[in-house]
């Protein structure tokens, strides 16, 4: 019974251990380790690899292809064939054969039969039987492509700007990563900021009441003010259990991204959300040609041509060549065997004529595809351009933010000091007091959210410049 004790209380311990395993963590490795958990940058990197793939296969389309072949077969009844031929005979004269055709005495010449043939003096009567049974056909060929219309060049191209496409794409989900990991990591520091806040608020509250029960006690104040204390005292302790509640929310969001199993507790670099002063001189003519997004439109495009040259192919002449080495056997010819091995080499080309214009109006199809395109790209560029300057918009906003709460931090502060010395004095009542206090801890929640909001807005801001790295 003891011993069972002794595990429980281990594997307790180990549990307890593995549950509360710290992590330090900065914004850099944050990043790096969402980069490697994230399973659309996987998918992504898979992409490339099947791009590259089938640029490989295609490739091989201009090289001969070898292939061997075999045939059998089996029939359990033979070809019995009867065929009478004519005959021949030799001239004495000139040595060579002759047809040996009847000749009509009284007019010399060739005697007609009824089917208009002339009638031979005689005839050879020859049985024949074919076998199958046995029969089989083996052989190695290759084939050659000489030219296919410009079908397989452009299957290439196509096949390296998928390439290039499944690359951009894999650059676009890590910004996409990027910017969620820097939400999750910011958010994460700004709610560990505002616990901290909360239980500042709690610890000032808790010296208020003390201050009120003391002074109700020597009769200095009324049981109203200690009731108004204790109230507020008891929503700065719920409002301190929401923090903690969302602390915990935040963290495990971050360990999402991050890849880390929830139980994980995070120990954060940066203690507090710091900000610098953006260098707004810097936002003016930015492009969007360097966004992923505008590659792969752009590729589309590209992409789009090829597919045209793959239209018009189909209709182009084509050549080829096929060369094989065969060998059959297994025949019987009236009981005599038959195998036969040779070379051949075939030369083939095929001309379309007349398709009722299919052609044509494939081609035509195409072409409006890619204009489709185009359209869709410059539409989207402004669409692009038109995000980069709200972005831009939205961070210099959210700077002017903290600027404005930063002075009313200040104002917050000294109204708190001031409020506090008068109600030591008797000049304000506790009321006040509890206003001031409660104006201070909103003013310094509305200045942790002003600067994470102008982190977010910042990394945003990098993306859609084409300036996030990492």
């Amino acid at each position: 019974m003891k011993t069972i004790k002794y595990i429980i209380l281990i594997f307790i311990f180990f549990f307890r251990i593995e549950g509360s395993a710290q992590e330090p963590m900065s914004l850099h490795q944050a990043r790096e380790m969402a980069l490697n958990k994230n399973e659309d940058l996987k998918v992504a990197a898979k992409q490339i690899e099947k791009a590259e793939a089938h640029k490989a296969a295609l490739r091989t389309m201009r090289l001969p292809s070898i292939s061997a072949n075999a045939t059998g077969i089996y029939q359990n009844k033979n070809f019995e064939i009867e065929m009478t031929l004519p005959t021949q005979m030799p001239n004495p004269v000139t040595g060579e054969l002759e047809p040996n055709i009847m000749i009509n005495p009284s007019t010399g010449y060739p005697v007609i039969g009824p089917d208009g043939n002339p009638i031979f003096n005689m005839y050879a009567w020859l049985p024949l039987e074919i076998s199958l049974s046995g029969a089989y056909l083996a052989g190695v060929t290759l084939e050659q492509p000489v030219y296919t219309g410009g079908k397989i060049s452009a299957g290439n191209k196509m096949a390296g700007i998928g390439k290039q496409m499944a690359e951009d794409n894999l650059e676009l989900q890590r910004l996409n990563t990027i910017v969620e990991v820097d939400v999750a990591y910011w958010t994460y520091i700004s709610v560990n900021e505002k616990v901290k806040l909360a239980q500042k608020a709690v610890d000032m509250l808790a010296v208020i009441v003390g201050k009120a029960r003391n002074a109700h006690d020597v009769g200095m104040a009324n049981r109203n003010d200690l009731l108004k204390a204790q109230v507020e005292y008891n929503n700065a302790r719920l409002n301190l259990q929401k923090a903690q509640n969302g602390l915990q929310l935040s963290r495990m969001e971050l360990c999402r991204v991050t890849g880390l199993p929830f139980l994980t507790e995070i120990t954060a670099t940066d203690t507090t959300v710091k900000v610098t002063s953006p260098v707004f001189s810097e936002f003016n003519g930015e492009t969007v040609s360097e966004r992923p997004e505008y590659k792969l439109m752009q590729k589309n495009i590209e992409l789009q041509e090829q597919n045209i040259r793959l239209a018009r192919a189909d209709f182009l002449p084509t050549a080829g060549i096929q060369a094989g080495y065969n060998h059959i056997g297994g025949i019987e010819f009236t009981g005599t065997d038959f195998s036969n091995t040779s070379l051949n080499v075939l030369a083939s080309v095929k001309i379309p004529l007349f398709h009722w214009g299919e052609g044509i109006k494939k081609i035509k199809a195409s072409k409006i595809e890619k204009e489709i395109s185009e359209l869709e790209l410059n539409k989207n560029r402004q669409l692009l351009m038109l995000e980069t300057e709200q972005s831009r918009l939205n961070m210099q906003l959210a700077w002017e933010r903290i600027q404005m709460n930063e002075t009313a931090v200040e104002q917050a502060d000294e109204n708190l000091r001031i409020t506090k010395d008068n109600y030591e004095v008797g000049m304000e009542t506790i009321t006040e007091v509890l206003i001031a206090q409660t104006q201070w801890q909103q003013t310094l929640n509305e200045f942790i959210d002003s600067k994470t909001d102008f982190k977010i807005k910042e990394t945003i801001w990098m993306k859609t410049t084409g300036r996030l790295s990492y």
